[in-house]
């Protein structure tokens, strides 16, 4: 401390604010702090309005303000400005916490997704499903290569104002399957559409309420070709009718995990009652 005990040096107000000689120097620059110098060595030395502008700077600063605004309120510094700069503030906030409970609420809804995805049966047993009308968003309407479906995504979701979700939302297919691919490994599709029973995204068209044959498989899609005549199988012996082409839902692919052996596909049939 300067002789004058009213007076600090950059080392005292740096050791009583437990910051660094820059961040005064800084402050000094952008006029905050106002030194004077000393008579005899002309070291900066700082007073107890300095001090007071040090308080006032840490405060602000914790609760969120820029140091131009801090200047703008020094060199203004009323009753109705600091209301003012403290409802400004408090709304920011209020926006930032919307934000951060919508943030929060898409990653509950991925989080459940992958919870339920994991306690799907994958042993091959099929089920008979009622399912209600199911949102989706179809980005092709026609058979389209694996490499090429995130290219079209972005090109069709360029223009609208959500994003749509890929992790912990179903790619999904609907199967021609009276065509295979070039690999002959897979069948061809009929359209490419994204689906999430969670969370929000835009949609363009409906899956029909009604009953569906499910069945579910983890590893290589390749096993889809597998698991669809046993679906036509199973509603022949048990006499329903397929009302629809068959579906393969991803629910866990490479958007999640590039290990193939924890995909998680689902394939659902439409299918009614042969009097229906």
């Amino acid at each position: 401390m300067a002789q004058n005990q009213k007076l600090f040096r950059i080392g005292d107000l740096a050791r009583l604010f437990h910051i660094g000689v820059d961040s005064i120097r800084y402050y000094e620059k952008v006029g905050l702090l106002h030194p004077v110098r000393g008579e005899e060595n002309n070291y900066r030395l700082y007073t107890l309005d300095d001090v007071r502008t040090m308080n006032t700077i840490r405060e602000l600063l914790e609760l969120g303000f820029h140091t131009d605004e801090i200047l703008r309120f020094e060199k203004d510094r009323n009753l109705h400005h600091v209301a003012d700069m403290l409802k400004k503030e408090s709304d920011v906030i209020d926006r930032e916490m919307a934000e951060l409970k919508a943030k929060k609420k898409n990653i509950q809804a991925r989080l459940r997704s992958i919870r339920e995805d994991l306690g799907l049966d994958c042993s091959g047993t099929i089920h008979l499903l009622t399912l209600p009308e199911r949102a989706c968003l179809k980005i092709a309407d026609s058979d389209m290569p694996d490499n090429m479906i995130n290219l079209e995504l972005a090109r069709f979701t360029i223009h609208l104002p959500e994003k749509v979700s890929t992790i912990c939302a179903c790619d999904c297919y609907t199967l021609d399957i009276s065509s295979t691919n070039a690999e002959g490994n897979d069948y061809r599709t009929k359209n490419v559409f994204f689906y999430s029973p969670y969370m929000d995204f835009p949609c363009n068209f409906a899956l029909p309420a009604g009953q569906y044959l499910s069945v579910c498989y983890r590893g290589s899609f390749e096993k889809t070709r597998t698991f669809v005549p046993k679906l036509l199988s199973f509603a022949k012996e048990n006499g329903l009718v397929p009302a629809g082409d068959p579906i393969e839902f991803c629910h866990i692919d490479r958007y999640e995990t590039s290990c193939q052996e924890e995909y998680l596909t689902e394939i659902q049939l439409p299918v009614r009652g042969k009097d229906a």
